[in-house]
């Protein structure tokens, strides 16, 4: 199946990102941050799909602010090599487009947060998916 992607000439566009300003957390609190993707596939037509990964950062306790941005790619495949897989989400969880778009995403989310009360909020250039 190494042959899917047809051209790894890959240009992220941002889908959406949702910034939510939350209240400060209790004095001496503990506070963690939950980081977890999530990816979709779409069909554009026969020769192209678009790749969506999409990051969530959750405080727990809710508190500080949560943040959701999602970016996609456009990828040309090559057509029977792609349709030949049982699960292509699965199949691009652990490509380099996924890499890619983590990547990025990793430094949107430094610039979103440099001003907020816990600075940079540096997250892993790698995809990071819920077992």
């Amino acid at each position: 199946m190494a042959n899917v992607i047809r051209n790894m000439n890959f240009k992220p566009i941002i889908e959406e990102i949702d910034y939510k300003r939350l209240g400060e957390p209790q004095p001496s609190a503990t506070v963690n941050m939950r980081v977890w993707d999530e990816i979709k596939v779409e069909r554009l037509r026969s020769d192209a799909v678009k790749v969506i990964l999409r990051r969530f950062v959750k405080p727990e306790p809710e508190c500080i602010f949560s943040i959701e941005v999602a970016l996609s790619v456009e990828v040309l495949i090559n057509t029977a090599e792609y349709d030949k897989l049982d699960d292509c989400e699965e199949y691009f969880k652990t490509s380099p487009v996924a890499r890619l778009l983590a990547s990025n995403i990793s430094c949107i989310l430094s610039g979103l947060t440099l001003h907020s009360q816990i600075g940079p909020m540096i997250t892993a250039p790698v995809v990071q998916f819920p077992q």
